[in-house]
């Protein structure tokens, strides 16, 4: 089998598709984030396509090692977010080759079924009243587990938090009968207001504090770590492993939230949580969307045997699902609040082409 052809395709759901073509007919897909399709398109043309094409797609280990470190005269080290799409959509491919689904390939599912959180965000920008809206809507679909986002970023850091500790308590107080909730600072506070903010979430009840402070700031990240007793995550932006080992060495988080494009891939994820797994430290994916990227990080979620929390979901990044649904199938939607993988060979997704004509950005 040899690749044939490699081709991006933006989307009016925000994403763009990607897809790996090869001379037996099987294809790979994965998506591209829609703010970053002029740059892929940049590396497809200089660097993915000139090493893939006439490659066999099944060795995916040594294109991996291709494109995130560099290979002989290849010398292309692309960031984890482009290596990662690749990878997705190798795996898939590989799946449908092989006729078997790809948690199957990674060792095998320990569950099938996969509890979700909605994941809603936005918040520095809204009331208290306007979030707990967002979260009515979430349980009203059937989630059982919430995670309230702020977005604050590192350039708005301290701004608000007496509103954000509003705005998670009328969210706790909603959710009365000991639901799921997490908090995201998304990296909006400095050590200091991170360790009081999280002793007062503390005494609310609070399941994970998310990006506390700005996410290079490991030394910080370990003062605040080690001042809570809340679960302290980390590790959402972050590229490949080596990362994620100084990220506990000097951070020292108390789980380990990998996102299936930004650390790298499938491929990546599944060593990731394989040294986690030895450095005792629980995972809890990123992936807020629904679609092709979000069921591979589902896959790899699936064969891990701690892997005990729920999964990320969010609508906010997936594009109309009634759109997403058309183009991949109903099976990557949730129901419920629960993600249901089964035998279908690679990631699961039936592509619609005519909903890709559909949707393709003219």
């Amino acid at each position: 089998m040899k690749v044939t052809d490699i081709t991006h395709t933006p989307l009016d759901i925000g994403k763009g598709l990607l897809r790996v073509q090869t001379d037996a007919g099987v294809e790979g897909h994965a998506e591209v984030p829609g703010r970053h399709n002029a740059v892929f398109d940049a590396y497809l043309e200089s660097a993915i396509r000139p090493a893939l094409i006439g490659e066999d797609p099944r060795a995916i280990d040594r294109h991996w090692e291709t494109f995130a470190l560099g290979r002989g005269d290849r010398f292309y080290k692309l960031p984890g977010w482009a290596v990662g799409a690749v990878d997705v959509a190798l795996w898939d491919l590989l799946g449908k080759d092989a006729a078997m689904p790809v948690h199957m390939l990674m060792g095998g599912a320990r569950r099938l079924e996969i509890p979700l959180y909605w994941s809603t965000g936005s918040g520095w920008r809204m009331e208290p009243e306007e979030m707990l809206h967002l979260v009515k809507n979430g349980r009203e679909q059937g989630f059982r587990a919430f995670k309230i986002r702020m977005d604050w970023r590192g350039w708005r850091q301290d701004i608000d938090p007496e509103k954000d500790y509003r705005m998670f308590k009328l969210v706790r107080e909603y959710l009365s009968g000991g639901e799921y909730l997490g908090f995201d600072a998304n990296c909006g506070y400095s050590v200091s207001t991170a360790i009081q903010q999280g002793r007062r979430f503390e005494a609310l009840g609070i399941d994970h504090f998310e990006e506390p402070i700005p996410h290079y700031d490991l030394p910080g990240l370990k003062q605040v770590s080690d001042a809570l007793d809340v679960a302290v995550s980390a590790g959402e932006q972050d590229a490949f492993r080596w990362w994620f080992h100084h990220l506990v060495l000097l951070g020292n988080p108390d789980i380990l939230q990998p996102d299936i494009l930004n650390a790298g891939g499938p491929s990546e994820v599944k060593r990731i949580y394989e040294m986690a797994t030895v450095l005792d430290k629980p995972v809890m994916p990123h992936s807020p969307q629904a679609g092709i990227n979000s069921m591979a990080s589902l896959h790899v979620y699936a064969t891990v045997q701690n892997a005990t929390r729920p999964h990320e979901f969010s609508i906010e990044f997936s594009g109309p699902l009634d759109d997403v649904a058309d183009l991949y199938g109903e099976s990557v939607l949730p129901k419920n609040g629960i993600a249901q993988l089964g035998d279908a060979p690679g990631l699961g997704i039936e592509l619609n082409e005519a909903a890709v004509a559909r949707l393709t950005v003219r």
